[in-house]
């Protein structure tokens, strides 16, 4: 079974923005969605959906974000920032905060610019002065990304009050669960780990890494047919979901005994591009 992953990703929707327009009502209450989005280990399977992203960016008419108001356009920037188009993403945030100081917010895409482009003492400093403040709206966000970089620095119990933190705060997101709930399964946990799942799939029913670690807690518990439910609704309707193809077709080939089924999965799998191919070419086999 391929190993379950720490979640650093909040990426709730693609369709923020109308073709050839910009209305900043479709922007209010989105810019959140972009800003916890990191590669981590996971870089080349965030890069079709950065496609897409970049695609939208793209149908923007230029003249009219310039003309957006400050919460439409904080929202532009994080999704400018999201899609790895670094050129020129810092300095129009810094712009963004110099005509808008009282902008809180503005510093927090800052200090999220940084920890994407690796400049972890930066984006620490953000954040870290972000923490002080009562004020500031998106404390979940903010909780969830200092428990990010506690995790880089390797501190696991930092890590979880972070965590712990966030899933308390507003606004209610899905990472911080997913990724408390991905280190109760590192602990074994998997009671404790499975309603933070439950929890960030209703927040987002479109958040693969919840789908995976509702998936594993069912298996690790000898539910394997409430697993595979999970994985099999969940790839009927996200294609490109090929870690949550690979675990159903396991759980079918190895635990439910449906063997047939589980090759035909397997070889879409393959067909789509699956890093575990030679993995999944064996296991065929053994399924024959």
């Amino acid at each position: 079974m391929i190993q379950f992953k720490y979640s650093v990703v909040v990426f709730l929707s693609l369709t923020v923005l109308s073709c050839s327009t910009v209305d900043s009502t479709e922007f209010k209450g989105k810019t959140y969605e972009y800003t916890s989005w990191f590669d981590g280990d996971n870089s080349a399977e965030l890069e079709p959906y950065r496609m897409i992203l970049s695609e939208k960016l793209e149908e923007i008419d230029g003249d009219k974000v310039e003309s957006l108001e400050p919460e439409a356009y904080l929202n532009y920037l994080s999704m400018l920032d999201a899609s790895g188009k670094k050129a020129g993403v810092e300095a129009k945030i810094k712009q963004f905060i110099a005509k808008n100081p009282e902008e809180k917010r503005g510093l927090f895409l800052l200090g999220v610019h940084y920890m994407r482009t690796k400049r972890k003492e930066l984006a620490n400093y953000f954040f870290s002065s972000l923490e002080k403040d009562p004020k500031f709206p998106w404390k979940s966000l903010l909780f969830n990304n200092l428990g990010m970089l506690s995790l880089q620095e390797k501190d696991r119990e930092k890590a979880i009050g972070y965590f712990e933190k966030a899933v308390k705060a507003e606004p209610a997101i899905a990472a911080p669960r997913v990724n408390l709930g991905a280190l109760y399964i590192q602990s074994k946990s998997y009671s404790d780990a499975l309603p933070l799942f439950e929890k960030a799939l209703e927040i987002d029913r479109n958040f693969e890494d919840a789908v995976l670690g509702l998936g594993l807690c069912y298996e690790a518990q000898g539910k394997f047919d409430e697993a595979h439910k999970v994985y099999s609704d969940f790839y009927e309707r996200e294609n490109k979901a090929l870690t949550v193809l690979y675990n159903d077709a396991v759980i079918l080939g190895r635990r439910l005994g449906k063997k047939s089924e589980a090759s035909e999965l397997m070889l879409r799998y393959i067909q789509r591009g699956g890093k575990e191919s030679s993995k999944a070419h064996e296991m065929m086999q053994g399924w024959r």
